[in-house]
């Protein structure tokens, strides 16, 4: 995680126990939050200000206390499938395939192959002219929602009615 810091990445909190977030109250997910904060504080000197939900398992309590604690929820669009460790080629076949502009996508540091598919994965998306860029660069500001495909969109505003 040091590391991870020191290299100028972003780190974002994914809870202390890898609960299924949805089945915790609101006063738990603060605990999951602050407890896993706490830690990485005691290891870079500073908070994560965003949330990524162990297994993408969210609903409006969720994502209405992490806010209140002062994080962004963040899903992914593409998945890479990479838990499933099927191999270098599958992986980068699916962290590849069908990638848009602002897509975000999801990758486990523990999975068998990431470290020989990581740098394919990122040359084959430079070639397709993508910039990698940290996920802070992607939220969008303002009231927002997240869409069943995890991307994130500006909340619909309403009109006042005229007389």
């Amino acid at each position: 995680v040091r590391e991870i810091n020191e290299r100028g990445h972003e780190i974002g909190n994914h809870s202390t126990s890898h609960p299924h977030m949805t089945k915790l109250n609101a006063n738990q997910i603060t605990h999951e939050l602050s407890a896993m904060d706490d830690r990485l504080e005691s290891l870079i000197g500073k908070r994560s200000t965003l949330f990524r939900p162990p297994y993408g398992d969210y609903n409006n309590l969720v994502v209405q206390t992490a806010r209140a604690n002062g994080y962004e929820v963040i899903q992914w669009s593409v998945d890479s499938l990479d838990w499933k460790n099927r191999g270098v080629d599958d992986l980068v076949q699916k962290a590849t395939k069908n990638v848009k502009s602002g897509d975000i996508l999801l990758f486990h540091n523990d999975s068998k192959y990431i470290l020989q598919a990581l740098p394919t994965v990122l040359k084959n998306l430079q070639n397709q002219g993508f910039e990698i860029v940290p996920i802070s660069e992607l939220i969008l500001p303002g009231e927002t929602t997240i869409d069943t495909q995890g991307r994130q969109k500006a909340a619909p505003t309403t009109v006042p009615e005229v007389e």
